[in-house]
């Protein structure tokens, strides 16, 4: 079985200048100038915000809300205190307030609840990223758990079935539990 001899030729993004290089959808792909990867690199960044914008659109239905509007919307609510741990949550460190908003499911995962009212808990930035990043088992541990529960009940509902299955295993426990009452009521 023999190799495939790569296309040489002049690059399209080298310009008329350039000598004869193995070519790849007709740019180089050798150094120094490396365009078909900077080419394929460039269209995949494109294909992901397009998709990004697409979940965003698909999440807000119409409302007109975006990611940034619901942050916005969540901080003129912020408590004064971390809804775990109590610490002060400073409402002058415009940087930081957006940390101060934890998703109880994952926006990225949870496109349908991403921009839902209820899907969040404040935290100061300690116990957010405790609460992104541990394990179920800590979780549960936390002082803020019987809150994202109660939350998490309340947007149930709306979670996408297709979705379910990235529920981290504390949720899915709470999912488990609640799912055939809902479907007693009607809900689902």
């Amino acid at each position: 079985m023999g190799t495939i001899k790569p296309k040489e030729g002049k690059c399209i993004d080298c310009g008329d200048n350039s000598c004869n290089k193995p070519l790849m959808a007709k740019r180089c792909f050798t150094g120094p100038c490396f365009h078909y990867q900077k080419h394929q690199q460039a269209k995949y960044a494109a294909k992901s915000a397009k998709n990004k914008k697409k979940k965003i659109a698909i999440a807000n239905k119409g409302t007109g809300l975006t990611l940034g509007k619901w942050f916005n919307m969540q901080i003129s609510m912020m408590p004064r205190e971390c809804e775990n741990c109590q610490a002060y949550l400073s409402p002058y460190i415009h940087i930081s307030q957006r940390a101060y908003i934890a998703h109880i499911v994952p926006k990225s995962k949870f496109v349908s609840v991403m921009l839902h009212p209820l899907n969040r808990i404040f935290l100061c930035v300690d116990c957010h990223s405790k609460f992104d990043n541990s394990l179920s088992k800590e979780v549960v541990q936390m002082n803020v758990w019987p809150i994202a529960v109660k939350r998490f009940e309340k947007i149930l509902p709306d979670i996408s079935q297709s979705e379910i299955i990235h529920l981290r295993p504390c949720f899915e426990e709470i999912y488990n539990l609640t799912i055939p009452h809902l479907l007693d009521n009607g809900k689902r």
